[in-house]
């Protein structure tokens, strides 16, 4: 989704990925979901395979 749909904002995912987490594990998982893909986002942008917000 944060590669192959550009019309979604990054935020848009993200907070969507942690309610998952939350939903399908613990309160916990939500932190470790949201430091892991922002993470990764950070990395994608860098390298500049990503190029939106």
């Amino acid at each position: 989704e944060i590669l192959s749909f550009p019309n979604i904002p990054i935020n848009v995912s993200l907070n969507e990925y942690v309610e998952i987490a939350k939903l399908y594990s613990t309160s916990k998982s939500g932190a470790f979901v949201n430091g892991t893909l922002d993470g990764t986002v950070k990395r994608l942008k860098k390298e500049g395979k990503l190029n939106k917000n």
